[in-house]
């Protein structure tokens, strides 16, 4: 599933030598230390690591909700935190483990909701919210409220309210978490293919070893916290067929896994 990204262009996305910790009145957590990655526009990168080594952290320092402590974190080769304050036109998305639709609003109505709340609700930016519905077969649901529709829907709904805003970096934290072993495989190969379709960047964290190598160019290996990258692993899988789900029946793929889950133990070992 591994798409060919060219290296002539400047990353999207860089870290050089980030690290954060949390600050209570019991003291100092470190959670994060001297992290360093890039991204190449396209790439589709997912994070491992144990439970607590700072996953969803990362994510929120790149969202800009946090800053940095210490490093720089750089999109398109200015600091990404002052790009999110100075304006509301930065370019990133954040898909949750729940997909925080309103029960009270319509599919259509929370679909476009960034776009009202942005003031980008454009004749534009409407046609392309419906031509997304239509091509991930939501469109005849947009008038139904998210308790009629099934998880793996709400999903690509949820998607599609973030894409409506046209990010050019989307942050993924444990999305198909809260769904089930089937719908989870499905759904997880739905959205890989909007997000390769739409060539938008994607950083997707996850606890799942299949599901990262099922659907990344790249899997990034996070030792427990304070957390920092042990391993950057490319992903190159001969797929059976163009179905994203046929990921495990690729010769290279049991590699792949025992390999990372080699990495994982032994750092819990440690």
């Amino acid at each position: 599933m591994t798409i060919q990204v060219s290296h002539t262009e400047p990353p999207i996305l860089q870290l050089h030598q980030v690290s954060f910790s949390y600050h209570t009145l019991q003291g100092e957590t470190p959670v994060l230390h001297q992290v360093s990655f890039e991204i190449q526009q396209g790439e589709f990168i997912s994070v491992i690591g144990p439970s607590g080594a700072g996953k969803s952290t990362l994510l929120n320092l790149l969202a800009g909700l946090i800053p940095v402590e210490e490093g720089k974190i750089l999109f398109l080769g200015k600091d990404l935190y002052l790009q999110k304050k100075e304006g509301p036109s930065f370019p990133l998305g954040y898909m949750l483990q729940q997909d925080q639709l309103f029960e009270f609003r319509t599919i259509w109505q929370n679909v476009i909701l960034g776009l009202e709340i942005n003031k980008k609700l454009t004749s534009d930016n409407i046609s392309y919210v419906n031509s997304l519905l239509k091509k991930y077969n939501l469109y005849e649901f947009k008038d139904k409220k998210p308790s009629q529709l099934s998880g793996g829907m709400r999903q690509r709904a949820a998607l599609i309210r973030t894409l409506a805003l046209r990010p050019k970096i989307l942050l993924l934290d444990e999305p198909f978490s809260a769904l089930d072993y089937q719908t989870r495989l499905e759904v997880s190969g739905d959205i890989a293919k909007i997000i390769k379709e739409n060539n938008i960047t994607a950083i997707l964290v996850t606890h799942n070893l299949s599901e990262a190598i099922g659907l990344s160019d790249r899997v990034l290996v996070l030792s427990p916290r304070p957390a920092t990258i042990i391993k950057q692993l490319p992903i190159h899988l001969t797929l059976p067929s163009d179905n994203l789900l046929s990921y495990r029946l690729a010769p290279e793929f049991n590699t792949y896994f025992n390999e990372l889950w080699e990495d994982l133990n032994h750092e819990k070992q440690k």
